[in-house]
């Protein structure tokens, strides 16, 4: 009898929970600002309501937006009413470090801002890898594994904000070495070595014979020898990243095999040792990716100052619904490139401005289609009253 009697609340049980709707572990257990004030609204039962099944709805949608960009990159985003989110997939050159860092226009510090960054899995799913801290300015990001990224923005439910975004890149290594910078750069990945036999894989950094040549990053010597193109070298791999970088043409080693090193730590001094014996003292810096082979150094120190082009001012139409004075073409990229073109939009089309740039702006469709059009002229968009049917009867009559 008492077994009979668990087995009978086993059932109740499973047929309670199954009766229930599934609520995301996020909101039992959260972790982002955003994931704490989703829990508050559901709390308070605002998904209930028109505006909160709003709020919920195109704030997992955008998950999905497919419009891209690439840093460095500016755009001004609107967020409210029926946009509480937008999102934007981003692809970040190897090497770099991406910093995105959103600012809220005309001084409002009262609407919510939630930022989330996510990868694009192979399903299409997205997996959040970080998010902005409500004390924090900005997010740092190394793409290591070439994965698509998406980042969401999302204000509060009710609320309406301006959001500038930057997108910019920063090298993800320090210099090799000491005291030297791109402007000692002196040979480049590709270049024809051996009348054309070979091509260059890496770069060379010219320097007194005896400068130091330091870590770039913090990792293990996974071999200091010889060998007959590099001469005295030294590989190092960090337990951090799927990369090991050599240095090349030493003239002395002064770490050994299995040493762990820090970041700015000297390896060994510069030289011409090797095939570099007939040249002028440099380092010869290469990178290899663990069971892929070389790629190119380059983008990992490059610090150079990037260039982005500003943003205008708020236009007239920013976060209106407008129609395009004439045809535009709209593509899936702010960088408007021939092969992310959607379609071409008609004069008269109706378009909603949900962000600008500095040579155009972010458009969602009737639709729900969203996309990039360069800079056209716009006006403002007149809604025909909707006709009742008596009146419509009224007009065939008439016509007749």
């Amino acid at each position: 009898m008492r077994t009979l009697k668990s087995y009978l609340l086993v059932v109740l049980m499973i047929g309670m929970l199954a009766s229930c709707k599934p609520v995301p572990v996020s909101h039992w257990f959260p972790v982002t600002p955003q994931e704490h004030y989703e829990r508050d609204l559901l709390r308070a039962k605002m998904e209930k309501t028109v505006a909160g099944q709003t709020w919920f709805r195109v704030g997992e949608a955008v998950l999905s937006d497919s419009v891209l960009s690439v840093a460095p990159y500016k755009e001004r985003f609107f967020l409210g009413d029926s946009v509480p989110a937008q999102a934007i997939r981003l692809d970040i050159p190897e090497g770099r470090k991406l910093v995105i860092t959103p600012n809220r226009e005309d001084g409002d510090t009262i609407s919510r801002l939630f930022v989330e960054l996510y990868k694009v899995k192979r399903n299409g799913k997205a997996q959040r890898l970080d998010y902005l801290r409500q004390d924090g300015n900005s997010l740092t990001y190394i793409n290591h594994e070439k994965d698509t990224l998406l980042l969401r923005m999302q204000t509060g439910l009710n609320e309406k904000l301006a959001v500038s975004l930057s997108l910019s890149t920063l090298p993800s290594l320090a210099f090799p070495v000491a005291g030297r910078g791109m402007r000692d750069v002196i040979s480049f990945w590709g270049a024809d070595r051996d009348g054309g036999i070979r091509s260059h894989e890496g770069i060379d950094i010219r320097a007194k014979r005896g400068t130091p040549v330091v870590a770039s990053e913090s990792g293990f010597v996974t071999q200091a020898g010889t060998n007959n193109l590099g001469g005295k070298v030294v590989f190092l791999s960090s337990l951090s990243n799927p990369y090991s970088l050599y240095y090349a043409h030493l003239d002395s080693q002064l770490v050994s095999a299995g040493q762990r090193v820090t970041l700015g730590d000297t390896l060994g001094l510069v030289g011409n040792t090797g095939n570099a014996i007939t040249t002028s003292p440099h380092l010869h810096f290469g990178i290899y990716q663990r069971g892929e082979g070389p790629v190119n150094p380059l983008p990992f120190i490059d610090d150079r100052l990037e260039k982005s082009p500003g943003l205008p001012e708020i236009s007239e139409w920013f976060g209106d619904t407008v129609s395009l004075k004439r045809k535009a073409n709209l593509f899936t990229s702010a960088q408007f490139q021939k092969n992310g073109l959607i379609r071409t939009l008609p004069a008269n089309t109706v378009v909603r401005v949900i962000g600008e740039m500095s040579k155009g702006y972010r458009v969602q469709l009737d639709d729900g289609t969203k996309g990039y059009i360069p800079t056209v002229p716009l006006q403002q968009y007149h809604r025909q009253p909707v006709q009742s049917t008596a009146a419509i009867s009224e007009q065939r009559v008439m016509q007749k």
